[in-house]
């Protein structure tokens, strides 16, 4: 325990405790802070890949179809190509 100075105020290492003691809480604070914000972060980010993933998946199925509707549009064009020869 320390003795009191005079005037009454506290010593100076319990201010300098006290003061030190304050700003680990506001360490604390400002902690919880960045973790919330890294989580929405976080969050976001999954969210775009949700977004990416479904993407390239949708322009994958896309192309697929694409490719058989080109590979119907030769042999139709063949067929009536041999069509127009045997007339």
């Amino acid at each position: 325990m320390c003795a009191p100075s005079v005037g009454g105020s506290p010593p100076p290492s319990h201010q300098a405790t006290d003061r030190i003691g304050s700003e680990i809480g506001n360490l604390n604070g400002i902690s919880s802070d960045v973790v919330g914000a890294l989580d929405a972060i976080k969050t976001a980010i999954e969210s775009v890949n949700d977004y990416v993933s479904s993407t390239a998946q949708a322009v994958g199925e896309q192309s697929a179809v694409t490719s058989e509707i080109s590979g119907s549009m030769r042999q139709a064009a063949a067929e009536a190509a041999s069509i127009g020869k045997a007339a």
